[in-house]
């Protein structure tokens, strides 16, 4: 019997040229099949939820495959993660329906950016260092403009998205924290960098260089060329998927 398993993965995306495999080079879906096929006997093709860009990181992806093989869901999960790289970490395993597909059924994901004031050596590869504190109100007030049903051409790759780039975006919140800002997203769906697109010119109105309502202009023009520039994908997380339960 054909069983669809669903992974939660952690994983530092310093050394992965992103999530999705690609030709010669080392990302988080590729490591993750090789150690799947060695481990079940059989190709093994994982879909993940979302498609982290080169360098950015995962606190909650969740990817599914297909299998005949009856291994024992904790055996699956403990055998993977002494044989994934140090920079990938399963979380949880679990059996879902047939039906369930990591990227289709999600409801909302969540990402979350660090940005910190202090030039640090642990954790640099995690945080996008800045200097001068930011104001926290202007750029409250610029985040609360993204919220709701928007065409986001403006902050995303444009080749990336052809046809549909409207999104609904359920929070974006700015958290003072004594050494820095996190910036959280949801949204039901996101473009390829937009995420680092609102990010940079939030941080451009932190700093004074456009108003808050300069967000409506930008959403309006749907032109990428009217937005910041992006924030690097160093400080970017996938922080959580969301989804109905129980799935059908």
């Amino acid at each position: 019997m054909q069983r669809n398993i669903r992974l939660r993965l952690e994983y530092d995306g310093t050394d992965f040229k992103g999530w999705q495999v690609q030709p010669d080079q080392r990302t988080v879906q590729g490591t993750l099949e090789t150690c799947l096929t060695s481990l079940l006997g059989h190709p093994i093709r994982a879909i993940g939820a979302g498609r982290t860009d080169a360098g950015v990181h995962a606190l909650g992806q969740v990817a599914n495959f297909s299998t005949f093989n009856p291994l024992p869901l904790k055996r699956i999960g403990a055998a993977l993660n002494s044989t994934l790289p140090p920079d990938v970490a399963v979380l949880d395993v679990d059996e879902v329906p047939p039906t369930f597909h990591a990227r289709r059924s999600a409801r909302r994901r969540t990402y979350l950016y660090r940005i910190v004031y202090r030039r640090r050596a642990i954790g640099r590869g995690q945080a996008w260092y800045l200097r001068g504190r930011l104001n926290i109100d202007t750029m409250r007030s610029a985040a609360t403009r993204t919220l709701g049903y928007h065409d986001f051409t403006s902050f995303c790759v444009a080749s990336s998205e052809k046809e549909n780039r409207s999104c609904r975006v359920f929070l974006c919140m700015l958290a003072c924290l004594k050494d820095g800002v996190h910036v959280e997203i949801s949204a039901d769906r996101f473009l390829r960098s937009m995420v680092r697109g609102i990010v940079g010119t939030l941080v451009q109105v932190g700093r004074g260089r456009r108003a808050p309502d300069a967000m409506d202009t930008i959403l309006q023009a749907r032109d990428r060329q009217y937005a910041g520039p992006n924030a690097p994908p160093h400080g970017l997380f996938l922080k959580e998927v969301t989804y109905e339960e129980p799935e059908e």
